[in-house]
């Protein structure tokens, strides 16, 4: 806040405070005031004495006008950040305090006036403390201009403490009359005024080093303890339980009683009565180096003198000023002193005359106008010099010579010029001498005239010539102008003294003559490699055309450069085309890529470059790049012209993206050809009509549709897109198991081939038919399925099995995991019948004959349940036919509870055996692969996997989104939840192992675990479906291409397997072993997947084998897959050792069967039941045997309970 032109007649100008609590923070008082008292209505006139009995009138010095900005009567006034400025009134200009407190902190009162006393602050009775605070500037005509405290009346005084940085500085103030030099800064009348360390940086006060303030107190009277805290109890002002000695005398340090913050502060004491004239704390002097430490602020030293090589200039020093170049500061200095004449000084901070310089030569150092200090020698000025150090003026140049700037001693005018007067400054102002005149000596002042018999023919000689070889003279002893004549180029004169044209020899054949004036035959130059002449005479030498070279000197012809070799004009050798490049005979450019090599740009960059510059490639080698791993290149060939080997396909021909192509194993190409006749004659095409060539490169181990070769035509007649695998005829499916396009069978064909399917299941019906029927059949079934079956628990393994199997088959479609090793697939085809996806596997429907694929996704999704309907049919409903011939009235209810049972049960089994094949199908609406179609503008595109034909992104794409999601809903997340869900319903049953239909039904969920982890099977579902599935939404169009995947499926698959070590789930030890075994065989798969990835280009081709033996020890991809087959192969014998050793010895092991079923009991009890059975005896001598019976049947049915 601003406060300015605030006026009151009495008190307070701006701000008047008669009690409580005042505080102005970062306010501004401006020309505020109160009425002035002119000095000349006062008896006596305008002195000193009349004024102060005018102010001793006891009835107006009670209402005289004080406190020109703020007038504090009573209590505390605080003010902070404030200014007062020019403020006015007869007592305290700027502030008055009568009574109460008063705390000025980083505040300042300036350029006040009173008319009396105080013309910054006054204070009569109050306690005021200054912190960082000043007061400047202010005027007073009586007293006291910047401070008065006290009164001049009866009663006690105020008390002031100065600390913190606070400064009295009366400069600034505006001369006044009335004897204005008399009136001190600093009037103490009554009352104490203290000043605490530290003072402003730069400001010292006399202040011994132990004047602390203190409680001056008595010796302790044999007391220990007062003893021990004597120096503590100096520093308390309430005294204490040690501080027993008695107060010493009543005038005391300082007035600790009415301050206790005094104690321990280091004060210096203003005394009654004494006027202070000075600023204070005083400003350390020029020369002296002022200080913050209270040693450096405590006496009129301050910190020392001024330092040596420094100077301080002006008053409160806190920073020494480095000496300046040019002169030296002795310690202590306020100024530096100048280097005497004749030298210099160009350091800073030099601290004696000894570290000034003398002059150097060429310089002369003049003492300075103004008494500037020199840094630097002047150099002499041009046309005089200084040949001696300490040089104060230069001398002046003489004649014949000249001085540049800075000389040293004169340069003399070179020969064959002169010069004949002095003072010169430049080699230019030397004259040369004219024709036939000549000066043989440095310093001429004149030049001599050349004798009879010779000649000058040029200005400036320092001797006459005589006509000498390489020419010939005609007029001899010339003294002015030209008479010497030279040889003409290409000619040449080894004798003196020749007088005509004719004694000039030509050069020989082989050699040119450049100049003119040839002395000697050696003057006749052979030509350079590069060049010839075939005549004498000759000036100078032809270059070799461009595609030509000569390789030695004095050549008088050139010779053609050899193939792959090429040379510019003027060449010596023909040079070798770099190993990227080749030539024709005779070329000047190497502009062929060479063989195993090809240009990589497209035709439409070639074509722009070559627009450019004819020799881009030579320019450019780098544009040759080593021929791909799985293509070849021909010499001279280019991006689009790159051979492609069988079975493999790139997507244009601008890209060297080239990608593997499936491949299956043939006899021999002919074979493969001859056997399709009828593929080739729905394709339009025959095999006769195929080059041989092109079937010389179809022959090899593997077969596929991508039949090679340069330019477009990569498939095999009939087949387009992607890798060949789209079929250009529409009535036509691409079968992937024999890698070609077919016709699509009609539907009767569809029935005969797929007809086994309904035959197993009818078979399964009529088994379980003959079961009820047959008694032989029906004791062999019941030993297989109530003995063998759960005593070797051969679902658990099964299910261990297949769901190994599941994730061990997505290595390819997955994550790319390229297993070319012969046998591979068929090893495949083996475990998917022995796991019994072939009954679930939509390839045996030929989906893509389905029709669009929306129709063929709703088939994916769909299938299955038709596939339970099926089963339920023949399994359910034929046993229940012929039951429902022969079944009571009775037990119509009961069979029909049974039925639902079974159905429920099979409906969990043909669900849990889809869902990882049918979610892989839904996800293949997902899948997209990317391809790169043009290399140098970074462009791909995308293509559906299930559809090579659908591009991601399309239209066509986006439709199939929504029924990917519908499928994605109800198979990978609803038939985990629907599982998980039904357990829940049940899991009070089966964590008790209490019967209940539902639990029946369900046993094939959680049969093979703890009853209290039931919910085990959910969670390896989710397993199976992260690795099998959901990794497909980990960089969808190129995650099969990269190692994320495999990265993420070994650090999953590894968690999982430490959880299960950890948890236990399983009821049967071998089943844990077993799925321990599985998950590890999985993380070791994966891994070498990352090796094969490794080991194997972008292209699905197998990189050098020295590579990937630094990288793992294994000579090839080939090898690593090897390991990752015998692995697997581990899991089927392990498996199959494991069900035989249970079968043998589930058959001697003894067990307990009902009689009626030849079943063993089933120990789950009905609700409200506790115990199995109770065994009665007599309590004085049948409880050893009972308890004998009881351990028994322990033994014989573990979990059994008897009472």
């Amino acid at each position: 806040a601003v406060l300015e032109g605030c006026f009151a007649s009495a008190a307070g100008g701006a701000v008047w405070m008669g009690g409580g609590d005042l505080v102005l923070d970062g306010c501004r008082l401006r020309r505020c005031g109160t009425t002035l008292v002119s000095t000349s209505s006062v008896a006596g006139g305008p002195d000193r004495l009349g004024v102060v009995g005018w102010y001793d009138q006891a009835d107006w010095r009670a209402t005289a006008p004080r406190g020109g900005g703020l007038s504090v009567e009573a209590g505390d006034a605080r003010l902070v950040g404030t200014t007062v400025d020019r403020c006015y009134s007869v007592i305290g200009g700027g502030l008055h305090f009568d009574a109460g407190r008063g705390s000025l902190e980083d505040s300042e009162v300036a350029r006040c006036e009173a008319d009396l006393a105080g013309g910054c602050v006054v204070t009569k009775a109050a306690a005021v403390r200054l912190t960082g605070s000043s007061l400047r500037g202010c005027t007073a005509q009586l007293a006291a201009s910047l401070l008065a405290v006290g009164r001049l009346d009866e009663g006690a005084g105020g008390e002031v403490l100065l600390g913190n940085g606070s400064l009295l500085d009366p400069s600034g103030a505006e001369g006044l009359a009335w004897n204005q030099s008399e009136v001190e800064p600093l009037h103490v009348l009554s009352g104490a005024v203290y000043y605490a360390l530290p003072a402003p940086p730069g400001y010292w006060l006399h202040l011994p080093l132990q004047d602390t303030c203190h409680v001056a107190r008595e010796a302790c009277h044999a007391d220990a303890a007062c003893e021990a805290h004597f120096a503590e109890c100096r520093l308390r002002a309430e005294g204490g339980p040690h501080c027993t000695a008695p107060l010493g005398a009543w005038q005391q340090p300082c007035n600790w009683r009415a301050s206790p913050w005094l104690l321990g502060e280091r004060l210096f004491t203003f005394y009654q009565g004494v006027k202070y004239f000075e600023t204070f704390p005083t400003a350390c002097r020029p020369g002296r180096l002022g200080g913050t430490a209270d040693a450096e602020q405590s006496s009129a030293q301050c910190a020392g003198p001024c330092p040596a090589g420094a100077f301080c200039s002006g008053h409160a020093n806190v920073e020494p000023v480095p000496c300046p170049a040019g002169g030296y500061c002795p310690a202590g200095s306020a100024a530096p002193v100048r280097c005497p004449a004749g030298s210099f000084s160009n350091a800073t901070g030099q601290a004696s005359e000894d570290a000034c310089l003398p002059c150097s030569v060429g310089h002369a150092c003049s003492a300075l106008p103004g008494g500037a200090l020199r840094s630097l020698p002047s150099p002499c000025e041009p046309g005089s010099y200084a040949n001696a150090s300490g040089a104060v003026a230069c001398d002046r140049c003489p004649s014949g010579h000249f001085c540049e700037a800075g000389a040293i001693e004169p340069s003399p005018c070179q020969q064959g010029s002169f010069l004949p007067y002095g003072g010169m400054d430049s080699r230019d102002d030397c004259i040369l001498c004219p024709l036939g005149h000549v000066a043989n000596e440095t310093g001429s002042e004149s030049c001599g005239m050349c004798p009879p018999g010779t000649f000058a023919d040029s200005p400036g000689l320092a001797a006459c010539e005589r006509c000498g070889r390489g020419g010939y003279c005609t007029d001899a002893g010339a003294t002015t102008g030209t008479v010497r004549s030279l040889c003409p180029a290409g000619s040449y004169n080894p004798e003196p003294g020749a007088s005509s044209v004719e004694a000039c020899l030509p050069c020989p054949a082989g050699s040119h003559g450049p100049e003119n004036g040839a002395s000697r035959l050696e003057q006749c130059l052979p030509c350079t490699p590069g060049e010839f002449a075939d005549g004498a005479g000759r000036t100078r030498c032809s270059l070799c055309p461009a595609g030509t070279f000569a390789n030695s000197s004095g050549a008088t012809g050139c010779y053609a450069c050899s193939e792959g070799h090429y040379s510019a004009e003027g060449m010596a050798r023909c040079v070798a085309c770099d190993t990227r490049l080749t030539s024709d005979r005779n070329a000047s450019a190497c502009l062929l890529c060479s063989e195993g090599r090809f240009l990589d740009r497209p035709e439409s960059v070639i074509e722009r470059l070559a627009n450019t510059s004819a020799t881009f490639l030579q320019e450019q080698p780098s544009l040759c790049a080593d021929c791909p791993p799985n293509a070849t290149c021909d010499r001279g060939g280019t991006l689009a012209s790159l051979g492609l080997p069988v079975n493999t396909w790139r997507l244009s021909t601008r890209t060297t993206d080239i990608k593997q192509c499936r491949t299956k194993a043939e006899a021999s190409a002919l074979s493969f050809l001859a056997g399709e006749s009828s593929f080739l004659r729905s394709a339009a095409a025959d095999a006769a009509q195929l080059a041989e060539s092109d079937i010389d490169r179809l022959n090899g181990r593997y077969r596929s549709p991508c039949v090679g070769g340069a330019g477009d035509s990569l498939c095999f007649p009939g087949h387009t897109g992607v890798r060949c695998e789209v079929c250009e005829l529409p009535s036509q499916h691409f079968d992937r198991r024999h890698l070609k396009c077919t016709d699509c069978p009609t539907a009767a064909a569809l029935l005969r081939e797929h007809a086994w399917v309904f035959v197993v299941l009818l078979a399964v019906g009529l088994a379980r038919l003959a079961h009820r029927l047959s008694g032989r059949l029906k004791s062999l079934s019941r030993w297989f399925f109530v003995c063998a079956l759960p005593k070797i628990g051969l679902v658990g393994k099964l299910k261990i099995f297949l769901s190994f199997y599941q994730v061990f088959d997505t290595l390819e479609p997955v994550y790319g995991v390229d297993v070319a090793v012969p046998g591979y697939r068929q090893f495949l085809e083996t475990v998917r019948l022995l796991a019994f996806e072939w009954v679930f596997d939509p390839e045996l429907l030929h989906s893509t004959c389905l029709g669009p694929i929306g129709t063929r996704m709703a088939t994916w999704i769909l299938w299955p349940f038709a596939l339970a309907v099926a089963w339920i049919l023949c399994a359910v409903a034929i046993p229940a036919l012929y039951h429902g011939y022969r079944a009571a009235a009775d037990l119509e209810e009961q069979r029909a509870a049974v039925a639902s049972t079974c159905v429920l049960r099979a409906s969990v089994i043909i669900a849990y055996a889809c869902l990882p094949t049918v979610a892989k199908n839904v996800f293949n609406a997902k899948q997209c692969e990317s391809f790169r179609l043009d290399d140098e503008l970074g462009e791909t595109q995308s293509y559906l996997r299930a559809d090579w034909r659908i591009e991601c992104g399309s239209a066509e794409y986006e439709a199939l989104q929504p029924l990917f999601w519908a499928g994605f809903l109800l198979w990978p997340v609803g038939v985990p939840l629907c599982f998980l869900s039904l357990l829940l319903a049940a899991r009070r049953c089966i964590v008790s192992r209490r019967q209940s239909r539902l639990a029946e039904a369900l046993r094939f969920l959680w049969g093979e675990y703890q009853p209290r982890q039931y919910w085990w099977e959910c969670l390896d579902t989710m397993r199976k479906l992260c690795l099998a599935c959901y990794m497909l939404f980990v960089q969808t169009e190129d995650g099969s291409t990269k190692l994320l995947r495999l990265y993420l499926a070994t650090l999953g698959t590894t968690m999982y397997l430490s959880v299960l070590c950890f948890a236990q789930p399983f009821a049967r030890v071998d089943d844990f072993q077993l799925a321990v075994g599985a998950n590890l065989v999985l993380a070791s798969t994966f891994l070498s997947g990352i090796a094969i990835k490794i080991c194997t280009d972008a292209g699905g081709a197998s990189v050098a084998s020295e590579e990937c033996a630094a990288y793992f020890g294994i000579d090839s991809a080939e090898d690593i897959t090897t390991v990752a087959i015998v692995l697997g192969g581990a899991m089927l014998a392990v498996l199959s050792l494991v069900v035989t050793w249970r079968i043998v010895a589930s058959a001697r092991d003894p067990t307990i069967r009902l009689v009626f079923s030849g079943r063993e009991p089933i120990l789950e009890l009905p609700k409200g039941c506790s115990f199995h059975g109770f065994l009665s005896h007599v309590w004085g001598t049948g409880q050893d045997q009972a308890h004998t019976i009881v351990r028994q049947l322990q033994l014989l049915m573990p979990g059994v309970r008897i009472w």
